[in-house]
């Protein structure tokens, strides 16, 4: 087929806003067209998503742990948290039941050093079983596609400590999904005042003199301005900075940082420690302002100098204004959409359309949304090859979508998604992954992406993934050409290269002699075997790793 085919087109369109394709989603867009669909898309509704909903639902996590009596464990030198009063045994596949819970409810467990490990991990596993079952089965996948996005820019390691494990529940649902599609603002404010982003940067404790800089340094460098528009290396007094003087600097340096730092000082949670009044505060991981930490002496943040004497709150959320609405935000996020779902150089003409509409939209509560919709609908979108090489997840998604697979996602997909260098919410720097191919592409995770399709039929994965390859292959396909033919389509939308049919077709008969017309023959279970190893060898294909 050629390559302005409309079917492919429209392959390409699907497979980079969303987590991969499916024939029932081809024929939704294609009947309702592609604009449609993608304003569909930008307004989800949670509800009608009922049959991943009842996945979550039916979906159960193993634990799995021992505990010591406390005279047993004092004896051995075991650390406290594993003892109890009585040995006790845990072994159940328990439900998602922390997804939906208040952080009140999960974050008491911080400093509990009589609660196993397993039980405060817990937390965390659940936010990556129900991201991964999302990501196949949910309707709104590019819903799907922008939290993972959003997870990344505004990153925390979850493996730090077991504070930000607790809260990640919240982080991923109150947040990141909640704000996913809304306001870059309200999402940014809602970063800073969560238990995971203050634990994780090391505000919990900032205190004027000196203040910790962490999250400053990452909200201007990561966050927002970006770090091409840290200017340190060209001026080192704000007044030097292009457009200061008018109070509109192009960019910030370390000033800017320091001095914000100071603003945040006192916003911390509610983890056992005392308010101002020398009051004890409950242990829910809410946020709270203590005024006594507060840096109460005057600040200039981006040019725009700051009252003394002004309360902890008022000072942080001018700094978050001041950032969330700098034109250099606007360039920063619209560049990183863009190279997240068009290609790793992305064109200059929408990178700087995008960010014309964040910043006209900037008071929106879909300012998101509208900037994807001018992405998704735009000409340079439209047209943009598939160079966009898919992360582990992705691929991993998409393989599942295409074969129509049943998926209910255990911690071993996790552990094959990090030997494949995605490390799901546990990035080890707030950088969050790479976004270009070259990271991606190492010898290592490139084998074991490939290896993944076989790795997924292992009999140790039973229960996880469920696939149907005999009975997706139409009954006409009697010849290894036919079967060939039917998956290539269905997996590409294409006949595969001509390099690689001798091959395909010598695995789908077990014959090195093999041709297309070749019978397609043997028990069920022996040709459900090869159409799985001719199915893998295709997804390992360039057609089908680039979006």
């Amino acid at each position: 087929m050629p390559a302005t085919d409309p079917q492919l087109d429209l392959r390409r369109w699907l497979n980079r806003a969303t987590f991969g394709i499916t024939p029932a989603l081809l024929d939704e867009v294609q009947s309702t067209g592609w604009e449609t669909w993608v304003t569909t898309q930008l307004a989800p509704d949670e509800k009608s998503d009922t049959d991943c909903l009842k996945r979550l639902k039916n979906l159960r996590l193993h634990i799995e742990y021992e505990t010591q009596p406390m005279a047993a464990a004092a004896a051995a030198g075991t650390k406290p948290m594993m003892a109890t009063k009585e040995a006790r045994k845990v072994n159940e596949n328990r439900p998602l039941r922390l997804l939906d819970q208040p952080l009140e409810q999960t974050f008491p467990l911080y400093g509990k050093d009589d609660v196993n490990y397993e039980e405060k991990s817990r937390a965390m596993e659940e936010v990556m079983m129900a991201s991964l079952l999302r990501s196949v089965h949910s309707k709104w996948q590019l819903r799907e596609m922008l939290a993972e996005f959003w997870h990344n820019h505004f990153s925390v390691n979850a493996d730090k400590d077991e504070s930000v494990m607790l809260a990640l529940p919240t982080y991923d649902r109150d947040v990141i999904r909640a704000n996913a599609l809304g306001n870059f603002r309200v999402m940014l404010q809602g970063v800073a005042q969560n238990a995971a982003m203050i634990y994780y940067l090391d505000g919990v404790e900032s205190k004027a003199c000196p203040a910790n800089e962490n999250f400053a340094r990452e909200l201007f460098e990561l966050h927002t301005l970006g770090a091409r528009n840290y200017l340190n290396h060209l001026y080192t007094k704000w007044r030097e900075v292009p457009g200061a003087l008018e109070g509109k600097p192009v960019g910030y340096i370390d000033q800017d940082v320091y001095e914000a730092a100071r603003a945040f000082t006192g916003w911390t949670v509610e983890n056992g420690n005392e308010d101002d009044d020398g009051a004890k505060r409950p242990n829910t991981g809410k946020f709270m302002v203590r005024e006594a930490w507060h840096d109460p002496y005057q600040k200039r943040v981006l040019a725009i100098e700051f009252d003394s004497q002004r309360p902890a709150l008022e000072d942080g959320m001018r700094v978050i204004d001041l950032v969330a609405r700098h034109p250099a935000t606007a360039r920063h996020i619209a560049e990183k959409l863009c190279r997240r779902f068009l290609g790793d150089a992305p064109p200059e003409s929408l990178i700087k359309q995008a960010a014309a509409e964040f910043t006209a939209a900037i008071d929106a509560p879909d300012q998101i949304a509208r900037v994807m919709k001018l992405i998704l609908l735009s000409a340079e979108y439209r047209s943009a090859p598939a160079t966009k090489f898919k992360r582990p997840l992705e691929f991993l998604a998409s393989y599942l979508r295409i074969t129509g697979a049943d998926f209910a996602p255990r911690m071993d997909v996790v552990y094959q998604l990090d030997e494949m260098g995605q490390r799901l919410f546990r990035w080890p720097t707030p950088t969050g992954h790479p976004d270009t191919k070259d990271y991606w592409q190492s010898g290592t995770f490139l084998l074991r992406r490939w290896n993944l399709p076989l790795v997924l039929r292992d009999d140790s994965w039973k229960g996880i993934a469920s696939f149907h390859f005999l009975t997706l292959t139409p009954a006409d396909c009697t010849t290894a050409g036919k079967v060939l033919s039917f998956w290539s389509q269905r997996l590409l939308g294409q006949e595969v290269a001509e390099k690689s049919r001798a091959v395909l077709l010598q695995v789908l008969t077990d014959d090195d002699e093999a041709t297309a017309a070749s019978e397609f023959s043997g028990d069920d279970k022996d040709r459900d075997i090869r159409i799985a190893s001719c199915v893998a060898l295709i997804a390992a294909s360039p057609e089908f790793q680039y979006r």
